[in-house]
């Protein structure tokens, strides 16, 4: 049957053409189109709306429910980058399955792309005091924990933060709600921080009231410090008043009653290089993305319960996709390129945490990463077809790949925080220059129901992802090494 019916395509072309060689009217009238060639494979050109389109109408979709972090449906997110990851040609470097072992003095070698890292769950029993100086405050009465950080019990001697102070790891502080964004980099590696009450939080105040703090999950091979993440506590506005009156050295405590789950449960990384020329591995560039969102929300009040995620990180994770596809057909890198895709970012960081703690490759040969969030609308704060890129002042990377054509400028949203919001910061923290490329605006639909394909601007994002290919091209080719500048790597 098909052979039928290509042999009548083919004698139908063949009619066609007879009728147009012998009817001289017809050349006149309809010349020839020329047909455009394809774009060569691995440049710009080679990457194109449909590409990004295709991939983005299947991650952002309402069959994926929203890829909420450790559920069924960000492991289908992940296997689905993993079955293009395959498709391009790359190493694997996710979990070794099962099976025989290999020959005598052979690595058992990863066959998967996809990295499973087990999770047990912790919850809330009771709302939680907090013991400042004899006095007891209570969640949902004088204070509402904004979030529990991975430090369970935390005990000590109060601190009263001033601009340009160092705080010392397992800190309680007692913070200002007013901080600049490096103050609140200072803070960072306290256990406990403490502000007032803001007009946003008053607002919210009455619901998170009425439900016990959720808890992060655990990732089961992580010491927890790997995972660090403070305890975020705000106190009604008379309570932080008393609380300033304390003398020096009030006592803290703070335990939490919790309970652990016997039950494991799973988030997932999808992981996959592309060997670089240079024998053996010296340098490594780190491309990445977080492919989870926060999935169903029953409890919202409208009809559609379904958080797409499309510009949050449906987008980033479609601009790895396509940039590995780009770097793979064209001609080998000197150095070697690592795309990873993390999960569970949205609760907490757990797949990057343990990239970053268990790496796939030695985390001194790193030299950068760049992480994409948020890349598929325009910031109205930039010029148009630019991005910008997280702690731009801080290293001499987005300055180098700038020169070399990377429509990249700094943050315009200084008071956000965004270099220390994305998984960039497990590995900035660690020493390598590690940078958040965006273009997000602000806009209403983050983390709302409605971030949606149909919000999408295709033509900026592909752009986009066009614009970043040689200036990575040039990282992985060239004898550049990424530096901080001084004072700019975050402790």
């Amino acid at each position: 049957m098909l052979y039928l019916a290509m042999r009548a395509r083919l004698n139908l072309a063949a009619i066609l053409l007879t009728f147009a060689v012998v009817t001289p009217s017809t050349q006149v009238a309809n010349p020839p189109v020329a047909q455009a060639l394809p774009a060569q494979p691995g440049t710009p050109a080679s990457i194109t709306e449909a590409s990004v389109r295709g991939h983005m109408e299947f991650l952002a979709s309402d069959a994926l429910h929203g890829r909420g972090s450790g559920t069924r449906d960000e492991w289908i997110a992940a296997e689905y980058l993993a079955s293009q990851l395959r498709r391009l040609g790359l190493a694997p470097l996710g979990d070794i399955p099962p099976g025989p072992a290999p020959a005598a003095g052979q690595p058992r070698q990863p066959r998967s792309f996809v990295q499973r890292i087990e999770l047990r769950a912790v919850e809330s029993t009771a709302p939680p005091t907090l013991a400042v100086g004899g006095v007891t405050l209570t969640h949902g009465k004088e204070m509402i924990v904004l979030n529990l950080g991975n430090v369970t019990r935390i005990a000590g001697s109060l601190v009263v933060y001033k601009p340009g102070m160092t705080v010392r790891a397992g800190a309680a502080v007692l913070a200002p709600d007013n901080t600049s964004a490096d103050d609140r980099a200072a803070v960072a590696p306290a256990s406990l921080v403490i502000v007032p009450e803001t007009p946003a939080i008053r607002q919210r105040w009455d619901t998170a009231a009425s439900r016990l703090p959720s808890v992060p999950a655990r990732a089961v091979a992580l010491p927890a410090i790997a995972a660090h993440r403070a305890t975020m506590i705000a106190v009604d506005n008379a309570t932080y008043a008393a609380l300033l009156a304390l003398p020096a050295g009030a006592r803290v405590l703070f335990d939490p009653p919790l309970k652990y789950s016997d039950t494991p449960t799973y988030t997932w990384n999808a992981v996959g290089l592309l060997p670089g020329s240079d024998t053996p591995i010296r340098e490594v560039i780190l491309l990445s993305a977080h492919l989870d969102h926060v999935g169903m929300q029953p409890n919202t009040p409208d009809d559609d319960k379904i958080f797409n995620g499309a510009d949050d990180d449906a987008s980033g994770s479609v601009a790895v996709l396509e940039l590995a596809k780009a770097l793979a057909e064209g001609s080998k890198p000197k150095r070697t390129i690592v795309f990873a895709w993390f999960g569970s970012e949205e609760r907490g960081g757990h797949g990057s945490n343990y990239f970053a703690e268990l790496p796939v490759v030695p985390t001194d040969l790193l030299i950068a990463n760049l992480q994409f969030e948020m890349i598929g609308r325009p910031d109205p704060k930039v010029p148009p077809q630019t991005l910008w890129l997280t702690g731009y002042e801080r290293s001499n990377l987005g300055p180098e790949l700038a020169k070399r054509g990377a429509r990249l400028v700094q943050d315009p949203h200084p008071d956000q925080s965004f270099f220390t919001r994305s998984d960039n910061i497990r590995f900035a923290r660690k020493g390598i220059p590690a940078h958040t490329v965006s273009s997000f605006g602000l806009h209403k639909e983050y983390h709302q129901p409605n971030d949606e394909v149909r919000l999408i601007d295709f033509p900026h994002m592909t752009e986009a992802i066009r614009s970043m290919l040689e200036p990575i091209r040039w990282l992985a080719n060239d004898t550049f090494r990424p530096e901080w500048n001084p004072g700019g790597r975050p402790r």
